[in-house]
């Protein structure tokens, strides 16, 4: 690369400040391996030398030797997308596994993974046999390779298991990161909630202070907008794959797919010109998140409790709540609009 990887500047912050801010979302303690540590002091994280200088594989063994606990979840500085929901899902998995490592069409990805105390011996030998190739320790030790279709609804194509190599890829994933900067947040709950009322009033707060607004709803099942006898219909019936109807005031667009787009490709696709987007669902994407909550629909939540979601900013609830998250009064939307406000708009 000719710089350094792990303080190229992304989206206003160095890679390595993205990696350490996943981290903080689940762990108490964050390590950073390698020498020259004056250069990550001003992030707030642990630093430690290399036992072994010179490979990941050395990286990894210091890592997992320093940590003092039975396991350690391990990401490269140059991960421009470290996805927290990704590294909750590995992390569940590891009950009774000494490795557990994605495996794409890529191949596996041994640094964005979970590794156990277990490892070390065959750690140690390879290093001292000078074999640096981390997953050739694998088949030694009891590991859990976590295959694609297993991590589906977290992960992003694309984007997940994406690095730096060099600086023409620097450069792509730059403009990658630029095209995304479009400002969403997803309203979920369980149904019945009234997360639909409760969004149409955050709309119309967020509109009377003067800005443009975009929603998504997300349907699981099909849906039609056209109907029979109208030439829209006749048209798309007629086999159109996209059919768009514009009028002096407003315009609308039919187009057939053969699977949901990924919600950042809607975004980029049709919402460049308002200032935020709200969307209805989505409880699987990885959009900040605001959970309607309501005492007689449920006692439990979608995002804590038998899941933890670290996307959730808030939740909006008729009854008072221990979280680790703030609690927003459900019947009042202007605060609500308010914390959509100063959380994303400022």
């Amino acid at each position: 690369m000719g710089r350094d990887k792990a303080l190229l500047p992304l989206g206003g912050k160095p890679l390595v400040e993205r990696a350490i801010d996943a981290f903080r979302q689940f762990f108490a303690r964050t390590l950073l391996v390698g020498d020259r540590g004056e250069r990550f002091r001003e992030f707030g994280v642990e630093i430690v030398p290399d036992i072994h200088p010179g490979s990941a594989l050395g990286g990894l063994h210091t890592g997992l030797a320093r940590a003092g606990t039975p396991y350690v979840f391990v990401s490269a500085c140059d991960v421009p997308w470290p996805d927290p929901r990704v590294i909750a899902r590995l992390c569940s998995l590891r009950g009774g596994y000494d490795v557990v490592v994605p495996r794409t069409a890529d191949g596996l990805d041994p640094l964005f993974a979970l590794y156990g105390t277990g490892c070390l011996p065959a750690m140690e030998r390879m290093l001292r046999e000078g074999n640096y190739r981390i997953f050739d320790f694998y088949p030694e030790v009891r590991t859990r390779y976590v295959e694609e279709e297993e991590l589906a609804d977290v992960v992003t194509p694309g984007r997940t298991f994406v690095n730096v190599n060099t600086p023409e890829e620097f450069e792509t994933i730059r403009h990658m990161e630029e095209r995304m900067t479009i400002r969403a947040v997803s309203f979920v709950a369980k149904s019945g909630t009234g997360k639909t009322t409760l969004l149409e009033k955050v709309i119309a707060e967020l509109k009377g202070r003067g800005y443009r607004v975009g929603v998504i709803k997300h349907d699981a099942h099909r849906f039609d907008i056209d109907h029979p006898g109208k030439d829209s219909y006749r048209l798309t019936a007629a086999g159109a794959d996209t059919m768009l109807i514009s009028s002096p005031e407003k315009l609308a667009v039919v187009r057939k797919h053969a699977a949901s787009p990924p919600i950042e490709e809607l975004l980029e696709t049709y919402f460049g010109d308002v200032d935020i987007v709200l969307t209805e669902g989505f409880k699987k994407s990885g959009l900040p998140k605001i959970e309607v909550h309501r005492r007689e629909r449920s006692a439990t939540l979608l995002c804590r409790g038998e899941e933890h979601d670290p996307t959730l900013l808030a939740v909006a609830s008729d009854e008072a709540l221990e979280l680790d998250v703030p609690v927003l009064d459900l019947n009042d939307p202007g605060a609500v609009a308010g914390f959509v406000e100063r959380t994303l708009l400022r």
